[in-house]
C-alpha cells in the first residue's frame, strides 16, 4: 500500500522521518513532478541527530529501494513541484 511521505508542493519542505528496519526494504518514489527539474534529496540521520545527503529522486530517477537500516528524511528542493511516497 502506498503512503504519502511528502505532499506535492513547490516550496522547500522536509518529510517526517522514515525508519527502515534491519532486513526490510522500502521503495520510495517521486510523485507529481511537473518539470524535469524537480528534485528531492534523500538524507540519512547520523548518531548525533544530523542528516547527511545519500541520494536524490528526480523524474529521471523516480524511485529507489532502500535496503540499509536507518532513519531517512526526504527534502524537496524549492522551485519545482513534486512530492514523495513509499510503496
Amino acid at each position: 500500500m502506498a503512503t504519502e511521505l511528502l505532499a506535492v508542493g513547490s516550496t522547500a519542505a522536509n518529510s517526517s522521518d522514515l525508519v527502515v528496519a534491519s532486513g526490510s526494504t522500502v521503495t520510495v518514489g517521486i510523485k507529481g513532478a511537473t518539470t524535469s527539474q524537480a528534485r528531492v534529496r534523500i538524507t540519512l540521520k547520523d548518531d548525533a541527530g544530523g542528516y547527511t545527503d545519500v541520494g536524490e529522486l528526480t523524474p529521471f530517477r523516480p524511485a529507489i529501494a532502500i535496503t540499509a537500516p536507518g532513519t531517512y528524511r526526504f527534502t524537496r528542493v524549492a522551485g519545482e513541484t513534486c512530492g514523495v511516497f513509499s510503496a
